[in-house]
Protein backbone atom coordinates (compact mmCIF):
# COMPACT_ATOMS: atom_id res chain seq x y z
CA UNK A 1 0.00 0.00 0.00
CA UNK A 2 2.49 2.23 0.78
CA UNK A 3 4.92 1.67 -2.21
CA UNK A 4 2.81 1.28 -4.87
CA UNK A 5 3.69 1.99 -8.58
CA UNK A 6 2.39 5.49 -9.43
CA UNK A 7 2.08 5.54 -13.83
CA UNK A 8 3.73 7.92 -15.67
CA UNK A 9 1.02 9.77 -16.62
CA UNK A 10 0.43 11.23 -12.94
CA UNK A 11 4.20 12.41 -13.75
CA UNK A 12 2.99 13.67 -17.07
CA UNK A 13 0.01 16.03 -15.46
CA UNK A 14 2.45 16.89 -12.26
CA UNK A 15 4.71 17.88 -14.58
CA UNK A 16 2.77 20.30 -17.30
CA UNK A 17 0.38 21.76 -14.37
CA UNK A 18 3.40 22.41 -12.33
CA UNK A 19 6.07 23.80 -15.11
CA UNK A 20 3.60 25.52 -17.62
CA UNK A 21 2.83 28.38 -16.28
CA UNK A 22 -0.29 28.53 -18.85
CA UNK A 23 -1.88 26.21 -16.54
CA UNK A 24 -1.24 27.44 -13.47
CA UNK A 25 -0.34 31.06 -12.50
CA UNK A 26 1.35 31.89 -9.55
CA UNK A 27 0.79 35.96 -7.91
CA UNK A 28 3.20 37.39 -6.09
CA UNK A 29 1.38 38.75 -3.34
CA UNK A 30 4.55 40.16 -1.77
CA UNK A 31 4.43 42.81 -4.46
CA UNK A 32 3.68 46.10 -3.13
CA UNK A 33 2.54 47.54 -6.78
CA UNK A 34 -0.94 45.99 -7.83
CA UNK A 35 0.04 46.25 -11.58
CA UNK A 36 3.11 44.34 -11.44
CA UNK A 37 1.38 42.14 -8.95
CA UNK A 38 -1.02 40.95 -12.09
CA UNK A 39 1.72 40.31 -14.43
CA UNK A 40 3.85 38.79 -12.58
CA UNK A 41 3.26 35.03 -13.27
CA UNK A 42 5.31 32.16 -12.79
CA UNK A 43 4.98 28.23 -12.63
CA UNK A 44 6.34 26.50 -9.31
CA UNK A 45 9.64 25.20 -11.04
CA UNK A 46 10.36 29.03 -11.57
CA UNK A 47 9.62 29.47 -7.70
CA UNK A 48 11.71 26.42 -6.71
CA UNK A 49 14.57 27.80 -8.70
CA UNK A 50 14.39 31.20 -7.88
CA UNK A 51 14.45 30.22 -3.93
CA UNK A 52 16.08 26.88 -3.66
CA UNK A 53 19.25 28.55 -2.28
CA UNK A 54 17.70 30.29 0.40
CA UNK A 55 18.18 29.62 4.35
CA UNK A 56 14.48 28.42 5.53
CA UNK A 57 11.62 26.70 4.75
CA UNK A 58 9.78 26.76 1.39
CA UNK A 59 6.00 25.79 2.05
CA UNK A 60 3.65 24.26 -0.23
CA UNK A 61 -0.14 24.66 1.16
CA UNK A 62 -2.57 22.42 -0.17
CA UNK A 63 -0.85 21.50 -3.40
CA UNK A 64 -3.23 19.31 -5.77
CA UNK A 65 -0.08 17.53 -7.10
CA UNK A 66 2.01 15.97 -4.78
CA UNK A 67 5.60 17.07 -5.90
CA UNK A 68 8.23 14.60 -5.75
CA UNK A 69 11.87 13.45 -5.39
CA UNK A 70 11.70 12.67 -9.45
CA UNK A 71 9.70 15.25 -10.52
CA UNK A 72 12.59 17.53 -8.47
CA UNK A 73 15.69 15.84 -10.06
CA UNK A 74 14.29 16.19 -13.51
CA UNK A 75 14.20 19.93 -13.34
CA UNK A 76 17.58 19.74 -10.92
CA UNK A 77 15.43 21.16 -7.78
CA UNK A 78 16.64 20.27 -4.04
CA UNK A 79 13.21 19.30 -2.29
CA UNK A 80 15.46 19.26 0.85
CA UNK A 81 14.04 22.40 1.92
CA UNK A 82 10.55 21.93 1.08
CA UNK A 83 7.53 21.58 3.24
CA UNK A 84 3.43 20.84 2.69
CA UNK A 85 0.53 20.93 4.19
CA UNK A 86 -2.23 18.50 2.82
CA UNK A 87 -5.40 20.07 1.87
CA UNK A 88 -7.25 17.58 4.86
CA UNK A 89 -4.34 18.49 7.38
CA UNK A 90 -5.97 22.41 6.78
CA UNK A 91 -9.06 23.15 9.40
CA UNK A 92 -8.34 27.30 8.73
CA UNK A 93 -7.02 27.80 5.71
CA UNK A 94 -6.15 31.78 6.82
CA UNK A 95 -4.86 30.68 10.35
CA UNK A 96 -2.55 28.48 8.54
CA UNK A 97 -1.20 30.77 6.10
CA UNK A 98 -0.86 33.25 8.60
CA UNK A 99 1.43 31.07 11.05
CA UNK A 100 3.55 30.15 8.62
CA UNK A 101 4.01 34.16 7.32
CA UNK A 102 4.72 34.75 10.77
CA UNK A 103 7.74 31.96 11.41
CA UNK A 104 11.07 32.64 11.48
CA UNK A 105 12.00 29.76 9.87
CA UNK A 106 9.60 30.01 6.72
CA UNK A 107 11.03 31.93 3.64
CA UNK A 108 8.38 30.88 1.07
CA UNK A 109 4.75 30.20 1.28
CA UNK A 110 3.27 29.71 -1.59
CA UNK A 111 -0.80 28.74 -1.42
CA UNK A 112 -2.39 26.07 -4.07
CA UNK A 113 -5.64 26.03 -1.67
CA UNK A 114 -8.67 28.49 -3.26
CA UNK A 115 -8.36 32.06 -3.81
CA UNK A 116 -8.29 34.00 -0.57
CA UNK A 117 -10.14 36.83 -0.43
CA UNK A 118 -8.95 40.22 -1.00
CA UNK A 119 -8.98 41.67 2.81
CA UNK A 120 -7.31 38.27 3.17
CA UNK A 121 -4.61 38.46 0.57
CA UNK A 122 -3.77 42.56 1.76
CA UNK A 123 -2.93 40.60 5.48
CA UNK A 124 -0.97 37.89 4.29
CA UNK A 125 1.13 40.67 1.88
CA UNK A 126 1.53 42.90 5.07
CA UNK A 127 2.52 40.18 7.15
CA UNK A 128 4.79 38.95 4.35
CA UNK A 129 6.81 41.74 4.15
CA UNK A 130 6.53 42.39 7.87
CA UNK A 131 8.39 38.83 8.15
CA UNK A 132 10.56 39.61 5.38
CA UNK A 133 8.73 36.01 3.57
CA UNK A 134 7.89 35.69 -0.10
CA UNK A 135 4.25 34.52 -0.62
CA UNK A 136 2.45 33.51 -3.86
CA UNK A 137 -1.11 33.22 -4.53
CA UNK A 138 -1.41 30.19 -7.22
CA UNK A 139 -4.56 30.27 -9.37
CA UNK A 140 -5.58 27.26 -11.20
CA UNK A 141 -6.88 27.94 -14.67
CA UNK A 142 -9.80 26.19 -15.80
CA UNK A 143 -8.99 24.35 -19.16
CA UNK A 144 -11.03 24.52 -22.34
CA UNK A 145 -12.86 22.09 -22.82
CA UNK A 146 -12.93 20.61 -25.96
CA UNK A 147 -16.15 19.18 -28.14
CA UNK A 148 -16.48 16.63 -30.20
Amino acid sequence: MYHRSVSNRFYATTDSIYSNSSLTRIHSVTDTDIAETENSKHSLVQLMRQHQNQTGWILLVAPAHIPDKDWAEQYQLSMHNVLMVHHKQIQDLTSTIEQALKSPSCKVVINFAPQLNKQQLNECRKLALANDTWFYQCEAMQQEQLTH
